[in-house]
C-alpha cells in the first residue's frame, strides 16, 4: 500500500497503514495491540479518542481526523476540503488569527495539517506539560470557525498561490491526468485535492460555511493523543473541552464501487526538459481489500530497489532507462497499481513499455522465488518497527486507519497480513490485476519532441546527552548513545567530503562519487549490498557526507559490515560509473522544469563566485559531469574518505563494549593515509557596489556569465505561471559568536512555525502574495559562509509589492527594536523545540555528529538554551545591521519574468 500522497507528507510508517473489516467496537479497556498501550473511548457525542502511552521523551502529539477530503466534494465546489484546511487557522471565537502559531511557537512545538481524497487531519505536537492547549485549540475550532470574509479573500490568494506551484509541476500534472483516464472524469478521485483553478476562484465564503457545517462534527472526527499520556489523565480534559460539543448530521459519505477499466490507453504531458518520464497505472483495489497485501508485495519484488526485478532488468541489464519503481497506492473507494520509469536517452518508449510488459509475464509465467517473497516480509516487519520511534508517526497510522478503514487497529496489524502472503498469493495478483494489461500510461515529454494565549514551555529541561567518546588507533572518533526501548539501532557516519572539495570544472564530483559508494565494492557487488540490508529490513543510505544506517538490533552487526564497507571499499566499477553518469545528465535536464533550481544556482554563483566549488551547481554541469573520470573519483575518495576524517555515531539498543568492539572490527583496519588531512578554506566577500539588471533565459542559462555587479539577476520562464524570488546576501560561518542572535533574529523574522513569524505573518497571511515564503540566514551557516535568504514565490503582477515588502521586513528588524512579546516567543520556541529533535534514535546519532563537527560538547543543549536565553532585543538589532544589509541584497528572479515589466530606475533596496 505505497501510496503517493497528493497533498501533505505522510510518514512511511502511514505507508504501512491498512485496513481489516471494521470491528464496530465503541468502548474499548486500554489494551496492548501489538506492542502498544493503546486505550479508546468514545464520548457521548460521538468523538472517537485514542490514547496511546509511551512514557520516555515528555512531548504528546494530537491529531485531529475529520472523515471529509477531496472525494466529498460536490462538483464545480473542488477544493474545499483543503481551501477549509487553511481557514482553520484564521481564526475562532476564543483564538484570532495567528494566535495557533503563537501559542505553539512558544511552546516549542510544532503544528500543520494535511488533506488527501479521503480526510482532513490537524496536528499540534507540544511538550507533555502543555498539550492541554492543542486540545482548547482543536476544540473551539471544531464548531467556532469565525471564517472572516475578509480573512477569506486573502487566503484564496494563497490556495491560488499553490494551485499555480502545483500546475507548474509537470510531474503534477502527469499524475492527475492519470487519476482521470483510469478512474473516468466522474470519480470522486478524478479531481486534483486542490480543487480545479476556476473552481477555487468561484469559491464564496458562504460555500465555505456550509461545507464546514456539513463535515466539521464530533461524530465526524477521530482524536488521537500519543506520547507521554495516559488514558486517566486524557479522559477528563478531553470530556470537558469536547463533552458539550453537540453532534453534528449523519452524512453519507461515498462508498467504494469497483470501476471497470479496460484495454489501454495513454496520454502526454508536455515538459520543458529534454527527459522523457512514464507513469502507468493498472486498477487497484481499496483499502482493506483481501488482495492489498499481496499486490503490496508485488510492487516490492518488481519495483522496490535496486534488487527488484525491474530495476535489475530495465537499469542494471538493458540500460533502457535510468531509474524505476512500482507502488500499490490503495485509498477508500479505489487503488492504483503503478509503475514509474524515467528513460535513457535516446531510448524508444515502445521499447520501455515492451521491457515492462516482459518482466510482468516472466513472473506470471516463473512465479515468485521464496527467498523474493522473505525480502518483502523482512522490510515491512523493520519498517513497522522504525515507524514506532516517533509519536506522531504512530498517531498517523493509528488516525489514517480509523478513517479509512473504520479501524484503527488494522494498521497494526498490516504487518501479520504481510506474513500470510504466499508465492501463490503474488502469482494470483499478478495474473489477476496486471496479466491482462488493462492500464493508462501518461507520458512525460519534451516539448520539441515530436509527438495568542498559553504560557511560555515549562518543563522542557534540556539535559547532557549521555555519549561517550572514544578515539580509535586510526584516528576515527566514534561516539556512543546507549538508550534500552525499542529493538533498534542508527548509525550516522560523518566524512567532510561535499562540495567543498571539488577542484575547479568538476563540480558534481562529489555527488558522482558519493552516489557511486553502494554500487560495488572490492567485497561485493550492488546486489549483494541491496539483497544483504533490504533481507533483514534495514536502511542504509551513504554518499559525500558518509553514510547512516537504522536496523534491527539483532542485524546491527550486519548492518555495520555493510557501511564500514560501503565507505571504505568502493570498487568504482566502470558499468557502475557510466550508469550514474546517464542518471545525473538526465536529472540536469529535468532541472529545466524547476525554477527554484535556475535561481538557487544563480544565487550561489552570484554569492560565492562562479569560479569557485561553491559558487557552482551541486548537481553538475552537463560538461562538468560529461568531464569526470575514473581517476577524478578514486582521487577524490582517496582525499577525503579516510579515518581522521570520519565520525561514527551510533544510538540505540546495545551494550557499549559489544558495539565498540563491533566498530573497532569494522572501521579499525581503515588506514589512515602518511598525509596531511588539510580542508579548504574560503574567504569570501560580497561584490561590493551593485546596480542594473541581468536578463538570461532558462534555455540558454550558464551560471558562469552572471554578472556579480548586478543588483538583479532574472531567468525568464516564459511558460511557468509563478515567479521565484530569492533576496540574497552572504552570511556568517557556524562558528560565528553571532549565530545564537541570528538563530533569534531568524525566528522574529522568518522561520518561526505557522505564521508567527514576519515574513509568513505578512507576505502570505496579511497579503496572500504566496503559499511559501520565508526568510533566514543561521540556519545555512556551517563550516563555511552560508548565506542570507528572504524567499517567495509569487504571480508575475505580485513580483515587484512582494520584493518592497521583504526589503520593508529587513529594514525594520534592523532599525526598529523587536517587542518583548516577539523575543519571549521566539526565545521559548527556540528552547523548546529541541525535545522534539531527541525522538528517534537517528534523530540523535545526527545530533551527535553536529556536536563533534562544530566542537560543541555533550553539554551543548544546556548551553544551548542559556546562550539563546542571553541573548536582547538590542543584540537583533545590532545583527541585522551587520549582516542584513539591503544594498548588499542581491535579487535573483526565475520564472515568467517578462510578464513582470521592467522595474524603474530605483530599484526597491537598492541603488
Amino acid at each position: 500500500m505505497k501510496t503517493r500522497m497528493l497533498l501533505g507528507a505522510l510518514s512511511a510508517a502511514l505507508l504501512l497503514a491498512a485496513a481489516l473489516a471494521p470491528l464496530g467496537a465503541q468502548e474499548k479497556p486500554a489494551a496492548e495491540v501489538q506492542g502498544l498501550d493503546v486505550a479508546e473511548f468514545t464520548l457521548d457525542n460521538s468523538l472517537r479518542v485514542l490514547v496511546v502511552n509511551r512514557p520516555g521523551v515528555p512531548v504528546v502529539s494530537s491529531f485531529v481526523w475529520y472523515a471529509v477530503g477531496a472525494a466529498d466534494e460536490e462538483p464545480q465546489k473542488t477544493g474545499m476540503a483543503h481551501f477549509l484546511e487553511h481557514m482553520m487557522f484564521k481564526g475562532s471565537s476564543r483564538y484570532k488569527k495567528g494566535d495557533i502559531d503563537a501559542i505553539t511557537a512558544r511552546n516549542g512545538g510544532s503544528n500543520n495539517a494535511f488533506t488527501s481524497n479521503d480526510y482532513t487531519a490537524y496536528f499540534i505536537d507540544l511538550p507533555k506539560s502543555r498539550y492541554v492547549e492543542a486540545l482548547k485549540i482543536e476544540a473551539d475550532r471544531m464548531r467556532r470557525l469565525t471564517l472572516d470574509q475578509a480573512e477569506f479573500d486573502a487566503e484564496k490568494k494563497v490556495v491560488q498561490s499553490e494551485s499555480d506551484i502545483s500546475a507548474d509541476n509537470p510531474q503534477s500534472r502527469l499524475w492527475e491526468r492519470l487519476d482521470v483516464e483510469l478512474y473516468g472524469p466522474a470519480h470522486p478521485y478524478a479531481h486534483p485535492v486542490l480543487g480545479w483553478p476556476q473552481d477555487i476562484a468561484d469559491t464564496t465564503r458562504r460555500d465555505m460555511r456550509a461545507f464546514y457545517d456539513r463535515h466539521y462534527h464530533p461524530n465526524h472526527a477521530t482524536l488521537v493523543l500519543c506520547g507521554d499520556i495516559t488514558e486517566k489523565e486524557a479522559r477528563p480534559v478531553v470530556t470537558e473541552l469536547f463533552g458539550s460539543i453537540a453532534r453534528g448530521p449523519e452524512m453519507k459519505r461515498p462508498v467504494y464501487s469497483p470501476v471497470q477499466f479496460k484495454g489501454r490507453k495513454s496520454f502526454e504531458v508536455r515538459s520543458d526538459a529534454e527527459v522523457v518520464q512514464m507513469a502507468r497505472a493498472y486498477m487497484g483495489v481499496p483499502a482493506g481489500h483481501d488482495d492489498e497485501p499481496a499486490l503490496d508485495v508485488l510492487s516490492m519484488i518488481l519495483g522496490d530497489g535496486v534488487t527488484s526485478r525491474l530495476y535489475r532488468h530495465m537499469v542494471d541489464e538493458t540500460m533502457q532507462v535510468n531509474q524505476i519503481g512500482a507502488g500499490n497506492l490503495t485509498q477508500m473507494l479505489g487503488g492504483i497499481f503503478y509503475i514509474w520509469a524515467e528513460l535513457a536517452d535516446g531510448v524508444e518508449r515502445a521499447d520501455v513499455s515492451a521491457g515492462i510488459d516482459g518482466q510482468i509475464a516472466r513472473l506470471i509465467k516463473e512465479g515468485v522465488k521464496p527467498s523474493e517473497l522473505d525480502r518483502a516480509k523482512r522490510l515491512v516487519v523493520a519498517q513497522d518497527v522504525f515507524g514506532r520511534e516517533k509519536s506522531s508517526d504512530i498517531a498517523q497510522q493509528l488516525g489514517a486507519a480509523q478513517i479509512v478503514q473504520g479501524d484503527w487497529r488494522a494498521a497494526l496489524r498490516y504487518p501479520e497480513r504481510i506474513k500470510q502472503v504466499t508465492v501463490d498469493d503474488v502469482l494470483r495478483v499478478a495474473k489477476g490485476y496486471l496479466g491482462e494489461g488493462h492500464h493508462v500510461t501518461g507520458w512525460l515529454v519534451p516539448k520539441l519532441t515530436e509527438s495568542a494565549t498559553g504560557s511560555g514551555a515549562e518543563d522542557a529541561k534540556p539535559q547532557p546527552l549521555p555519549v561517550s567518546r572514544h578515539v580509535l588507533e586510526n584516528g576515527a572518533v566514534v561516539l556512543l548513545y546507549a538508550r534500552s526501548g525499542l529493538p533498534v539501532v542508527s548509525a550516522s557516519v560523518g566524512i567532510r567530503a561535499g562540495r567543498a572539495t571539488e577542484p575547479a570544472g568538476k563540480a558534481g564530483l562529489s555527488s558522482f562519487g558519493g552516489g557511486l559508494l553502494d554500487t560495488g565494492t572490492t567485497k561485493r557487488d550492488k546486489l549483494a549490498i541491496a539483497e544483504a540490508i533490504e533481507g533483514v529490513g534495514g536502511e542504509l543510505n551513504v554518499g559525500a557526507g558518509g553514510g547512516s544506517l537504522r536496523v534491527l538490533s539483532e542485524h546491527a552487526a550486519l548492518g555495520l559490515d555493510l557501511l564500514a564497507d560501503c565507505l571504505i571499499n568502493p570498487a568504482f566499477k566502470p558499468m557502475e560509473i557510466e550508469l550514474l553518469r546517464k542518471q545525473m545528465l538526465a536529472a540536469i535536464e529535468s532541472g529545466k522544469d524547476e525554477t527554484s533550481v535556475f535561481a538557487r544556482d544563480a544565487a550561489n554563483a552570484w554569492l560565492y563566485g562562479p569560479d569557485t566549488a561553491l559558487g557552482a551547481p551541486a548537481q553538475g554541469t552537463v560538461a562538468s559531469v560529461k568531464s569526470i573520470t575514473r581517476e577524478d573519483i578514486v582521487k577524490w575518495h582517496k582525499t577525503w574518505f579516510r579515518p581522521d576524517n570520519a565520525v561514527i555515531a551510533v544510538v540505540g539498543d546495545f551494550k557499549e563494549s559489544e558495539m565498540l568492539a563491533l566498530l573497532r572490527e569494522r572501521f579499525g583496519a581503515w588506514k589512515k593515509p602518511v598525509e596531511p588531512l588539510l580542508h579548504p578554506r574560503f574567504e569570501f566577500k560580497s561584490p561590493g557596489s551593485l546596480s542594473g539588471t541581468q536578463g538570461l533565459r532558462f534555455d540558454s542559462f550558464d551560471f558562469a556569465a552572471v554578472d556579480r555587479s548586478k543588483k538583479r539577476i532574472t531567468i525568464d520562464h516564459p511558460e511557468k505561471d509563478q515567479v521565484v524570488v530569492r533576496l540574497q546576501c552572504l552570511g556568517i560561518r557556524r562558528d560565528n559568536p553571532d549565530y545564537y542572535a541570528l538563530m533569534v533574529l531568524d525566528s522574529v523574522l522568518g522561520t518561526s512555525p505557522g505564521f508567527t513569524d514576519r515574513f509568513s505573518r505578512k507576505l502570505r497571511d496579511d497579503m496572500g502574495l504566496a503559499y511559501s515564503t520565508y526568510a533566514n540566514i543561521a540556519g545555512s551557516s556551517g563550516l563555511q559562509e552560508g548565506a542570507f535568504l528572504g524567499y517567495i514565490g509569487t504571480r508575475a503582477e505580485n513580483v515587484e509589492v512582494a520584493i518592497s515588502t521583504m526589503y520593508e521586513l529587513v529594514r525594520e528588524i534592523r532599525e526598529q527594536p523587536v517587542s518583548e512579546r516577539e523575543l519571549r516567543d521566539a526565545k521559548d520556541y527556540l528552547k523548546g523545540s529541541f525535545v522534539f529533535s531527541l525522538e528517534s534514535t537517528g534523530q540523535l546519532a545526527d545530533l551527535m555528529l553536529s556536536i563533534e563537527r562544530y566542537q560543541l560538547g555533550n553539554d551543548y543543549l544546556v548551553r544551548y538554551a542559556q546562550a539563546i536565553e542571553a541573548v536582547t532585543a538590542e543584540d537583533i538589532t545590532r545583527v541585522a545591521r551587520k549582516y542584513l544589509v539591503p544594498e548588499n541584497m542581491v535579487e535573483v528572479l526565475c520564472g515568467p519574468v517578462s510578464r513582470i515589466g521592467q522595474p524603474g530606475d530605483s530599484m526597491p533596496g537598492g541603488k
